[in-house]
């Protein structure tokens, strides 16, 4: 077990399943304090934090609805009642939906864009002021490739998460000066087992890309400790790209 995050504690949504339960994990072995944020799939959460907890670093699950305003508050009040202190965010939270846009109803369009940018928008709220006040911190956002090249029949995500990244260089602006770093992190196609893709469209997809495989949760995490830890105190407003080569920005 490392220590580059030792004595920090980090708050990840979404951080049950796929990639957040990977980035949960990563950064307990890194020795962070972990606040798992989880909607649905209770018995993943509560499984993360045994498995977490074996190893002796302090773990707890909390139930938010991100796109909610007062769950969201009542979510970090719990978190810093518990641990005294929020260091690190990573806003993981979201959904898919492969749909044409003839398909696309208004109240799937209006969730996409509650669950990415309203629910960015309210956790990163939440802790600014904690934060910039003790004048340090770091914000993590998850991006996506689909948020620079767009993908047919995921017009609400492709679009959803180019907002997303706008968000952090955005937010990455007005914090900085406040000692709070905001970046971002752009993954590719990623196994999660939670996608709604077919194994044929996944392996046509990985025979496309330059290292010929989809990615998986744990190829993810090194980016999001590297942006979390003291190595990557120097980022600020940056998108990491960990997607096989498909997109090179």
């Amino acid at each position: 077990m490392s220590a580059r995050l030792k004595n920090k504690t980090t708050v990840i949504t979404g951080g049950n399943t796929g990639i957040g339960k990977a980035i949960c994990k990563a950064f307990a072995e890194e020795s962070s304090n972990v606040v798992i944020g989880w909607y649905e799939h209770e018995a993943e959460a509560l499984n993360l934090v045994d498995e977490i907890t074996a190893n002796n670093i302090s773990v707890k699950a909390i139930q938010v609805d991100v796109t909610d305003e007062k769950s969201v508050k009542n979510f970090f009040r719990t978190a810093i009642e518990l641990f005294g202190d929020i260091d690190i965010l990573i806003n993981n939270a979201g959904i898919q939906k492969a749909q044409s846009i003839t398909e696309t109803s208004l109240e799937d369009w209006d969730n996409m864009m509650k669950v990415h940018l309203r629910g960015a928008f309210l956790c990163s709220r939440a802790v600014a002021n904690h934060m910039t006040n003790r004048g340090s911190g770091a914000i993590i956002n998850v991006c996506s490739q689909l948020g620079y090249i767009g993908r047919e029949n995921y017009t609400a995500y492709s679009a959803a998460k180019g907002g997303l990244v706008a968000f952090t260089r955005a937010l990455a602006k007005e914090l900085a000066p406040q000692g709070v770093r905001v970046n971002g992190v752009s993954p590719g196609l990623v196994d999660t087992g939670f996608d709604p893709l077919s194994d044929e469209v996944k392996r046509e997809h990985a025979s496309r890309l330059p290292l010929a495989r989809l990615g998986t949760p744990e190829d993810m995490t090194s980016a999001f400790v590297f942006l979390a830890s003291e190595e990557g105190k120097y980022y600020c407003g940056q998108l990491l790209h960990p997607n096989g080569g498909e997109i090179m920005p």
